[in-house]
């Protein structure tokens, strides 16, 4: 039997990662002893506090019937890539997000991390604009695909000059 995702389980999913970010972000943040990048993952904390009340709002004004599957994928393909992206997410995979970020020893493992959350989230958030309708709030999901990709530049810049210091 195959899972099938509805676009209230699919917002809720997107919940659950970007607070799975946010607390990452707080404890790296705390954790830091670069006054640049503390504030740089202190930023990045709140933008994914922007990201959960979007998704939180998207998934509040879902009518009623949302919660049905109602996208059209008679081969399963959309459910499957979303289930395969969301699997593989790393703080999915990793339950914990502040001890994941305990056990980085370095500014460098922080961004490593960081920028894989990064890509992961893109990689769901591309599947999930596939399975959202548009009137559900595809734009939306396309707006937060490009947050991440910003941060995902930030953090790059970031780990080029953590390494230009080594």
């Amino acid at each position: 039997m195959s899972q099938e995702f509805n676009a209230d389980q699919v917002f809720g999913i997107g919940v659950e990662i970007e607070k799975n970010g946010k607390e990452f972000y707080t404890a790296a943040a705390q954790s830091s002893a670069g006054q640049s990048i503390k504030t740089t993952l202190e930023e990045l904390a709140k933008w994914e506090d922007q990201h959960i009340a979007i998704f939180s709002n998207l998934r509040k004004n879902l009518p009623a019937t949302a919660a049905q599957d109602n996208t059209y994928d008679p081969n399963n393909e959309i459910t499957l890539y979303l289930k395969a992206a969301a699997d593989n997410h790393v703080f999915i995979k990793n339950k914990d997000p502040r001890a994941l970020a305990k056990v980085c020893d370095t500014p460098i493992e922080v961004i490593g991390i960081a920028m894989n959350f990064e890509k992961d989230s893109v990689v769901f958030y591309s599947a999930m604009r596939n399975a959202i309708p548009a009137e559900l709030g595809k734009s939306d999901i396309e707006k937060l695909i490009d947050e991440e990709l910003k941060h995902i530049v930030i953090l790059t810049k970031i780990l080029g000059g953590l390494k230009g210091k080594q």
